[in-house]
């Protein structure tokens, strides 16, 4: 199986500087035209927190580190929100850790309130984490009317890894190098600009070049740790090739109405096949009969606030597949939740070992489920499941059918 997460005018802009160092990343030199430079890195920053909010978030999060790198980009991503409803769409978390050199698995949360710590963040950071050790970093912004808006940023730390150039010339490589907290296997991704996803298994504490920068542009790197069969993502940064990390987009509006699940399953279908056909891969066919059971993992999803390919209590949709159908299938999963179909997408694009899923070249077929979060409060996170699917030993029916 091949598997893979607010109109105000401000009075003060106040990213938690005191934990951003002038330079949050680690010395990497090279030479390059015969003389030796020190290079801005994509790497942790472990630090102890010196603010009372990164003291507050280390305390109310259990194994959690504070990482200055992450801290960075949260204050990136708060001095592009403008007014507080506005969101943080996956290009800007993209452009914000890039800009940061922060190369784990990050996911941001925001909140308003009163001038007191965001508490309501922290039991879905828990939830999500389920139990591993998690960097975190925050920034704030106070409004002239007394609200205070947070950001923040944490990751699941599953590996660590040794610092890399952000930046890098033209048809140069680079040395990639993790160590696994647990023993296991591990996967590498790198997207380049333009062209297919390459895959190359890793070593703990064995390092690998990476080559391949022949074309300007972001190269998205991404490890994905092995772990009883299924993938997480540890890892998720990107290098820049003959350039510098892209300017800090413009945050978007917040969508005003529910997202449609079934509009959103359409458009996701037909999003999936025009890129499949822009990478010269022959389109997908629905393939119904899996429908149920993709909706029936993103509704979970909603439901527990879990984003995962194996949910407590369910299982995968590979295995319940192949409870009711024969033969079995070879699965391709991508999860999501986003406010909205567009962010859904663009989040698993953005990610490689997800985007190599989406072009799968010997998949015939897919399902795309697609479901809302229960939530009255607020407008409700959309929550999709992708089975990108292929049949080596024929199609799939029904077991009962089968049988007759």
């Amino acid at each position: 199986m091949n598997s893979l997460i607010w109109t105000l005018l401000s009075c003060a802009t106040t990213p938690d500087v005191s934990d951003r160092p002038a330079d949050v990343n680690t010395a990497v030199h090279r030479f390059e035209e015969g003389k030796l430079r020190r290079m801005k890195t994509v790497a942790y920053r472990p630090v102890d927190p010196t603010s009372s909010a990164g003291k507050w978030l280390v305390n109310a999060l259990p194994r959690a580190q504070w990482d200055a790198a992450l801290a960075s980009a949260t204050g990136e991503l708060i001095s592009s929100l403008r007014t507080p409803d506005r969101l943080m769409s996956p290009r800007a978390m993209a452009d914000a850790t890039a800009r940061s050199g922060f190369p784990g698995a990050a996911r941001f949360g925001k909140t308003v309130t009163n001038g007191a710590f965001p508490s309501n963040l922290v039991d879905p950071i828990i939830t999500a984490a389920q139990g591993v050790p998690v960097d975190v970093g925050i920034s704030k912004r106070d409004f002239a009317n007394g609200q205070v808006l947070w950001v923040i940023g944490w990751a699941p730390h599953l590996m660590t890894m040794d610092p890399l150039p952000r930046t890098v010339p033209l048809d140069s490589g680079v040395t990639v190098r993790v160590d696994r907290i647990k023993k296991g296997d591990a996967r590498l991704f790198v997207a380049p600009p333009d062209g297919p996803v390459s895959e190359l298994s890793m070593t703990s504490g064995v390092a690998r070049w990476v080559d391949g920068f022949d074309v300007p542009g972001e190269y998205r790197f991404e490890v994905v740790a092995e772990e009883k069969g299924q993938g997480r993502v540890a890892l998720l940064f990107s290098v820049f090739a003959d350039m510098q990390p892209p300017r800090m987009p413009a945050a978007p509006e917040p969508p005003r109405a529910s997202p449609d699940p079934r509009e959103a399953e359409a458009f996701l279908f037909q999003e999936l096949n025009t890129l499949r056909q822009a990478h010269g891969l022959r389109p997908v066919q629905p393939f119904p009969l899996f429908d149920r059971l993709t909706r029936e993992h993103s509704a979970l999803m909603g439901h527990t606030g879990i984003v995962a390919h194996s949910l407590p209590g369910y299982g995968t949709v590979e295995k319940r597949a192949a409870a009711f159908a024969h033969p079995r299938a070879e699965h391709h999963q991508n999860v999501a939740g986003a406010p909205s179909a567009k962010d859904a997408l663009a989040m698993v694009r953005l990610s490689p070992a997800h985007l190599k899923n989406l072009l799968c070249e010997r998949c015939t077929h897919a399902s795309v489920g697609a479901s809302l979060e229960p939530v009255l409060d607020r407008i409700p996170r959309l929550f999709v499941t992708w089975e990108l699917l292929e049949f080596p030993q024929g199609m799939p029916r029904e077991i009962d059918d089968y049988n007759r």
